[in-house]
Order: structure tokens, then C-alpha cells, then sequence
């Protein structure tokens, strides 16, 4: 599914935005506006281009010109993002000629170890970033992210197959120029240049003819050439003394000429020098659809194109919407993350209920079975009982009374309860021995049992289980005899109470 999204790229001379719809290679420019700034206030240009393209319910990104960002490289004893972040503003304190309070500071690592890092720092005073998005916004324009123009195109220039590690992209706008280094497939140097101070040559775009003309062609070459002599004295101070591929951008980048003036400027540091956009590899991979009509400038837009690719493949750069910055999240978006962490824990909430009315059913079931089988048992112990209030409690009152009618004839306790006798009987008679009681006898002297069996080593080893009880002080089979009638062995044993 594509998605709707807005790029507009600000320059001092002229601001550029597109409109377009995007998936994983593809972009269709749906809508674009070029506006020439002039002599005019920024925010009566932002006025004018906002009129000229409908960003409606497009997610917006902007970037500003480079000479409103300050630069600094710095080699930092650390690898870790966070702890690059919080040096920073101590290490830049000194290196900036105004109060690092002023500055909002974002960085990229140029290069780096397990050990060290090599950071660009780019800053931008904390005013002008307020001012510029309290304009935006009251346009109803509130960008998501805001980095540098011209960066998105480096990084363009990185994720093309076919291109060197090693290169030098040249922005050449209609006045200045940004010196962007690439070494070892990393941007490591970001310096703007003065190029046609005081309109010494004049290049100004017409946006009726959709051409860039120049109104002093005669001034053309100086220009180039204090250019070219700007671009060696940053490359001398970086120690750079071999020749890379040379990219042009921008608005005068794209003019018929300006490789060969550039080439000429920067003689044995420049091994070759073509326009970024025309290289054949260039868009290798990436589907580009521009807006059909004789307005499009390719070398006007190309920035913003840059931009939208940078958004698109979600590299990595430059952001300035950070700190009280940030973007502030829309009632709309604030709902859809209410709405994405609350309903989880109300389908676990629900989930758990059910579990739990679920469980709670099954052990009501259990209990219900269970009381079923106590009533059973409680009517087969006492069937003279017919009203049944609470089985356990009623079968202690029982067991109690049945102790209390155990005394001999002076009304005094014996030694040992019935209840406890039989008790000692049954478990010491192996639960594996097939044994029927028959009878119980209780007497002064002791015990009689009588009952029947499988065989006579059974009657045997009821003996013996019996003896080994301690309510006993002996046991004695009085008779063991067979039942020819049924094959059984009917036995009958005396049980001395010890005491007795």
C-alpha cells in the first residue's frame, strides 16, 4: 500500500517541494511547486508555495539550507550513540563562537572503532529552528523531521551500486555551494561555500521560461573559479591530495559547462567530474515516475527528489526534531497508540475471565460430585439419620457420642475407644489379604474376632500383622477351620488389650 508524503527543500534563493506516493522502488510525483524566494521574507515564500501544492494528509519532511547549520568534526573515545550525544555540547563548548545553549547539536559518526569514533557535529541556532517551524506550522505544515538540503543527495550517491567509496559531491546553488566528502562509504567532511557573492554573475531561475539564466555571463568563469579555489583550500585542510570522482548537484550543477569549469578548477583533485543525476547508474534499482509536464526542472528539484528517496529508504542522517524540538504526537496518532496498548490488555482481561469463570465452573462441578459422594457415604453410615445439614459436623457429634457409650460399669473410660480399637485393627491388617469380619466381640478380657479367608497362611499373616500393633499384648487364633460348603478357611482370633 503506497503512502502519501511531502518534501520541500529551502534554499535562500528558491524553495522546492513534491507531493508523491511511495512504496518499497517506486515513486509517483503526484504534485510539485518551485518558488522563487527574491528579496521576499521566507514565510510570504512558504505562503506561496504551501497556495501551489496540497499536502494534505501527507506526511511532511523538510530540509534547510547549508549554511544555516554549523560544522565541526571531532574524534571522541567512545562508539556508543548516547554517550556521543551527552560529550557533544562539552566538547563543542570552546570550538563555537556562540553559547552552546543557543545551539541545538545532532550528529552523524563519519567512521569508527571498537575503540574511538570520528563524528560530524552539525548545529543550528535554537531561534531561527523555532522561528522557521512557528511558520511552518501556522501553514499547517508540522514536519516530521528537518536535516540539511543536499546531505539526502551524498547519501544517494552511497546506496547506488556501481559508484566509488571514495567521492566529492559539489551542491552548486544559485549563490553557494556545499562541499560534501565521501571516503570509504562515509560521509566525513560537510563544509558550505561562497559561490557568486553579491550576484557577481547573477544566476537566477525563471520559473516562466523554466530556465536558469545568468545576468552577468561575463563574471561566469571568476565565480567558477573562486569556487574551485574555495573547494581546494577545504580539501588541503583535510590533507587530501588525490584525486576522487567529482558529483555535481544542485541548480547551477546541472547548467551545460559546469563540469568542465569545475574540472578545470580543481585539476589533478578531481579525476573525473559529471552531473549526479545523469550517471547512468544513478536511479539503478529505484523506479522514478517525475511530474509530466514543461515546468519540471530536473536540476531545480533534484534535492527535494533526494530528500524523498532519503524518507523513503529510511537512511540514516541528519534530524533536527529532537530535545523540545520533537514532533508532538496528533490526537489522532495519541488515539491509535491508546487504542493499540489498551486493547491487548482488555483481550487479556477478557481472556482471564473466561479462564477464570471457566475454572470457577469446574471446581463448583467437583464440589457439587464431591458433596453427592459425602451424603452417600453419610447415609450408608447412618441411615437412622434422615435430615442431612452439614454431613461432616453431624458424623463428629456421632463419633463423639459413640466414644461416650464405650465406658464399662463403673461409667469410666476405657483405656482405648471402640472406634480407636477398630481403627488399630484395620490398619494392620494388610489392605492385599482377602479378609471379611463377621463378627466383634468385646469382653473384660479382651477382643474376639471372628470372620473368613482365602487360606490358612491368610489367617497366619492377619496374626502376625495384628501383633505388631501396640493396643495389643497378644493375639491368638482360637480356631481355623474349612467351610465345605463354600472352600473358605472361617477363623476365629482373641485379642488381649494390653492392660487388661
Amino acid at each position: 500500500m503506497s503512502s502519501k508524503l511531502l518534501v520541500i527543500d529551502l534554499k535562500n534563493e528558491v524553495l522546492t517541494a513534491i507531493v508523491f506516493t511511495a512504496d518499497a522502488k517506486a515513486m509517483q510525483i503526484v504534485g510539485y511547486a518551485v518558488v522563487v524566494v527574491g528579496a521576499r521574507p521566507l514565510d510570504e515564500a512558504l505562503t506561496e508555495l504551501s497556495q501551489k501544492v496540497d499536502f494534505q494528509d501527507a506526511s511532511c519532511h523538510v530540509a534547510f539550507e547549508a549554511e544555516s547549520f554549523f560544522y565541526r568534526n571531532l574524534s571522541l573515545p567512545f562508539t556508543d550513540s548516547k554517550t556521543i550525544s551527552k560529550i557533544l555540547p562539552l566538547e563543542l563548548e570552546e570550538n563555537t563562537s556562540v553559547k552552546i545553549d543557543r545551539l541545538l547539536i545532532d550528529a552523524m559518526i563519519a567512521r569508527g572503532d571498537t575503540h574511538k569514533s570520528q563524528v560530524i557535529a552539525a548545529m543550528i541556532d535554537r531561534d531561527l529552528l523555532a522561528s522557521r517551524l512557528a511558520t511552518l506550522q501556522a501553514l499547517g505544515i508540522d514536519p516530521q523531521t528537518v536535516t540539511i538540503s543536499g546531505i539526502s543527495t551524498a547519501l544517494q550517491c552511497l546506496h547506488t551500486p556501481g559508484l566509488p567509496a571514495d567521492f566529492i559531491l559539489l551542491n552548486i546553488n544559485l549563490q553557494g555551494a556545499t562541499l560534501i566528502l565521501v571516503r570509504g562509504g562515509q560521509i566525513t567532511l560537510i563544509r558550505p561555500l561562497i559561490f557568486d557573492p553579491g550576484l557577481q554573475s547573477g544566476f537566477q531561475f525563471d520559473p516562466e521560461s523554466n530556465t536558469i539564466t545568468v545576468l552577468r555571463p561575463e563574471n561566469s568563469d571568476r565565480s567558477f573559479q573562486a569556487l574551485g579555489a574555495a573547494v581546494q583550500q577545504t580539501l588541503q585542510s583535510v590533507f587530501l591530495n588525490q584525486g576522487l570522482a567529482v558529483y555535481l548537484s544542485g541548480p547551477v550543477g546541472s547548467l551545460e559547462g559546469t563540469a568542465e569549469r569545475i574540472q578545470a578548477g580543481l585539476g589533478t583533485l578531481c579525476q573525473s567530474c559529471i552531473r549526479a543525476e545523469s550517471d547512468p547508474v544513478w536511479q539503478l534499482g529505484l523506479h522514478f515516475v517525475p511530474a509530466v509536464d514543461e515546468h519540471w526542472h530536473p536540476g531545480i528539484m533534484a534535492d527535494a527528489v533526494s530528500l524523498g528517496w532519503q524518507i523513503l529508504k529510511n537512511w540514516k542522517s541528519f534530524n533536527f526534531r529532537k530535545e523540545a524540538f520533537a514532533t508532538k504526537r496528533s490526537f489522532t496518532t495519541n488515539k491509535i497508540l491508546i487504542l493499540a496498548t489498551v486493547l491487548p490488555l482488555v483481550s487479556i482481561a477478557l481472556l482471564s475471565m473466561l479462564y477464570l469463570w471457566y475454572d470457577y465452573t469446574k471446581l463448583l462441578k467437583q464440589q457439587n460430585e464431591l458433596t453427592t459422594q459425602i451424603q452417600a457415604i453419610f447415609k450408608e453410615t447412618l441411615p437412622e439419620v434422615t435430615r442431612i445439614v452439614d454431613p461432616i459436623q453431624q458424623l463428629q457429634v456421632k463419633i463423639r457420642e459413640t466414644n461416650q457409650s464405650s465406658t464399662d460399669n463403673n461409667g469410666a473410660l476405657p483405656a482405648i475407644a471402640i472406634l480407636d480399637i477398630l481403627a488399630e485393627i484395620s490398619a494392620n491388617i494388610p489392605e492385599a489379604l482377602d479378609v471379611r469380619l463377621s463378627r466383634f466381640v468385646v469382653d473384660d478380657t479382651g477382643l474376639r474376632l471372628k470372620g473368613t479367608t482365602d487360606t490358612f497362611n491368610t489367617v497366619d499373616a492377619i496374626k502376625k500383622g495384628l501383633e505388631q500393633s501396640p493396643a495389643f499384648s497378644n493375639v491368638e487364633i482360637s480356631a481355623a477351620n474349612l467351610d465345605p460348603k463354600s472352600s473358605k478357611i472361617r477363623f476365629e482370633l482373641k485379642l488381649t488389650m494390653k492392660g487388661a
